[in-house]
Order: C-alpha cells, then sequence, then structure tokens
C-alpha cells in the first residue's frame, strides 16, 4: 500500500465522525447560527412591541396586533409545553392519549398543596414535586398501554381524566370552597418575584427553551429513537431488541412530567384554577394543537399552538373592527366567538388529514427546502 492510500485510509474515519458531529449539531451552519440570533432578538423584543404597542416607533393600535395581548403570549407558552409533552406520547411514540387536561389539573393540585395550602415550599420546589408527580403517574396510566393501544388506550386516558376532575374538585370545594383554587402567594425565583407579565413572560419563554432543548436531545438519543421505532412498528422494534414495554412507560413518564410542570405554572400565572379549567374541552385542544401543528414535530408544536391562540384573537379584533361597519356582524361573531373558533379548527383538521398529514410543520418544510434549493425548486 502506498504512503498516500495510507493516509487516505487514516484520514477518512476522523473526516466522517467530524461530519457526524457536526449533523448533531443543534445550529449547523453561520446562516443558522444568524437565523437563531434574529429569533432570540426578536422574542426578547416582543414583550415591549406588545405592552407599549410601538414598533421601532410605529404606533401599533391593538388591532394591528391582531388583540394580542401579553396574557396571551403567556398562555401561549404553557399551553406550548403540555402540547410538547403530549407530541412526545402521541406523535413520536404513537400512543393515543386525552389525559392532559387531567394532568394539567394534578400539577395544579400539587402546586397548591405544596406551595399554597400547607407547606409553602418554594416555587422551583413545587414545580419540580409537580414534575416528579406526573412522571409517577404517566407511569402508571402507561401501564395500560403495555396490552392495549388505539381507541382503548384512548379510554383508559379519558378515564384518568375523569378521575382527577372528580380529585380536584373535591379538593376544590373541601379547602377552598365552590369558586376556585386561589393562588395567593406570588411565585418567587430564587428571590426575582413572578409579579409581573413581563417578568411571567421571560421565565416562561426560558422554561419553553430549555424544555425544547431537552426534548430535542432526548429525541435523537438511542431512548428518542426507540419512540420513534415503537411508533413506526412495534414488532420490528422488539427484534430490534427494544425494550417495547419500557419504551411506552418512559415516554409517558416524560410527557406526563412536562404536562403537570404545565399545570402548575398555568394555575400558578392565572391566580386561580377552578374545576371548570380543566374540562374535556381543554383536553382536546392539545390534540387540535399537534395535529394542525403537525405529529411528531417540534416546529408543528410550536406552529400549532400559535394559531391555536392566534385564531379566537384574530376573530375578536375582526369583529370589533366590523362593528363599527355594521354592529349587528360585530355582535354576532362576539357572540358565538368560541363556536366559530372550535368550527375553524374542525374545518383546519380536516383539511390537514387529508391534504396535508405534517400540518403546518409539513408545509413549513417546503417553503424552507423552496429557499435551500432555489432556483431549482418548481
Amino acid at each position: 500500500m502506498s504512503t498516500a492510500s495510507a493516509a487516505a485510509t487514516t484520514t477518512a474515519p476522523a473526516s466522517g465522525a467530524r461530519g457526524y458531529r457536526r449533523h448533531l449539531r443543534l445550529v449547523r451552519t453561520r446562516a443558522m447560527a444568524v437565523w437563531v440570533v434574529v429569533l432570540a432578538a426578536a422574542l426578547a423584543y416582543l414583550p415591549w412591541v406588545v405592552n407599549e404597542k410601538n414598533l421601532f416607533g410605529l404606533a401599533l393600535s391593538k388591532h394591528d396586533l391582531l388583540n394580542v395581548n401579553m396574557t396571551t403570549l403567556n398562555t401561549t407558552l404553557l399551553l406550548l409545553i403540555g402540547a410538547l409533552g403530549l407530541n412526545i406520547v402521541t406523535g413520536y411514540t404513537g400512543l393515543i392519549s386525552i389525559g392532559n387536561a387531567g394532568l394539567f389539573a394534578l400539577g395544579a393540585l400539587v402546586a397548591s398543596a405544596s406551595g399554597i395550602k400547607w407547606l409553602q415550599w418554594p416555587f422551583p420546589v413545587c414545580l419540580l414535586l409537580a414534575g416528579l408527580a406526573g412522571a409517577t403517574v404517566g407511569a402508571l396510566v402507561g401501564l395500560p398501554a403495555l396490552r392495549i393501544r388505539g381507541i382503548y388506550l384512548l379510554l383508559a386516558t379519558l378515564g384518568f381524566h375523569y378521575v382527577m376532575f372528580f380529585l380536584y374538585g373535591r379538593y376544590q370545594v373541601t379547602w377552598f370552597g365552590f369558586g376556585s383554587v386561589v393562588f395567593d402567594r406570588p411565585a418567587t425565583l430564587f428571590g426575582f418575584k413572578l409579579n409581573t407579565d413581563i417578568r411571567w413572560y421571560y421565565f416562561l419563554l426560558g422554561f419553553t427553551i430549555v424544555a425544547f432543548l431537552l426534548a430535542k436531545n432526548l429525541l435523537r438519543s438511542r431512548q428518542g429513537r426507540a419512540f420513534v421505532a415503537v411508533r413506526d412498528h412495534q414488532i420490528a422494534a422488539a427484534m430490534a431488541g427494544i425494550d417495547v414495554a419500557k419504551t411506552r412507560i418512559v415516554s409517558f413518564s416524560v410527557s406526563s412530567a412536562l404536562i403537570t410542570m404545565a399545570g402548575a405554572m398555568y394555575a400558578w400565572y392565572i391566580g386561580a384554577a377552578g374545576q371548570d379549567t380543566f374540562t374535556l374541552l381543554f383536553a382536546i385542544g392539545f390534540i387540535a394543537i399537534i395535529i394542525v401543528g403537525g405529529e411528531g414535530s417540534l416546529v408543528g408544536t410550536v406552529l400549532g399552538a400559535i394559531l391555536w391562540q392566534l385564531v379566537p384573537r384574530a376573530l375578536e379584533a375582526g369583529a370589533e373592527m366590523s362593528a363599527e361597519i355594521s354592529p349587528g356582524v360585530g355582535n354576532w361573531v362576539t357572540q358565538w366567538l368560541t363556536q366559530i373558533t372550535l368550527v375553524i379548527f374542525g374545518f383546519l383538521i380536516l383539511a390537514v388529514m387529508v391534504l396535508q398529514p405534517n400540518g403546518l410543520a409539513g408545509i413549513w418544510a417546503r417553503v424552507k427546502r423552496s429557499f435551500v434549493r432555489w432556483p431549482y425548486t418548481t
């Protein structure tokens, strides 16, 4: 063997390893790094635009912002965390669950019991305790997934929803009366009080980014690949050496931990959470988010949550603007706002299932490919 051939043989594996490590990076190119910086700057500046209704000196009306306010931004982030948890178990592992509302109620109950009613523990401790409770309960709820799938698993998680709905109602009536569970102590993070919408926004934004980075790394790990393998074909996954039972339990546990932590933050941010907050319709909303956004896609989760929050706000803004021209139309839209929103999302879900199974994430992927391949795209 010549010296040149030996050198090529020696350097090829190292080059391949470097390429593999580069492929695993979250930010792989300079263009991606620039877009990350731009996105971070936009997210940091967004609350000032919404709060001050001003974009680089240009005055904006609430209709220009589609009636979006700081509460809308914060609840979007909270719903985003809950939808992320559901997408892990449904989109990536292929297990149907409708227990999100019950897990939100569990998070609110644990946060109230440990941080408000009896123990007055610090907010971060209550948050971790809610996540631990969610992981434990999620593993127990996931036990039926070892034997059943499809509609039967859906019914099992529906049963969990009604159990938590009853337990939360009993806790509320016993200790807080018929109104709601009140969170009358401000959340404090290492001496920093979360007592304004802007402070909550930056905290929730940071938590959401960390949750997405952890989910991204988990899904790229051996365990994450096992989730997808079980979703695609559980028999083939078992033949490949994957412990299907363990994979399903871990998926339910991780998903439930995220959702219960979101529930604890949701109740603490709102300040009061009654039994009627965690209804079945609330749980169905998360399913709509991941279907419209795209099952098995982190980008789709973001897009679905944003659309879920923007549609009612845009309808509300449209009703207020149309009331200036036709008061009857504006009053009608305002009166039936919830029903119109549900009809719109019903049509969106049907359209996604028929025309674009990958949801908004599939549309985004096509747009991105068209830019990357330009001018050779058709």
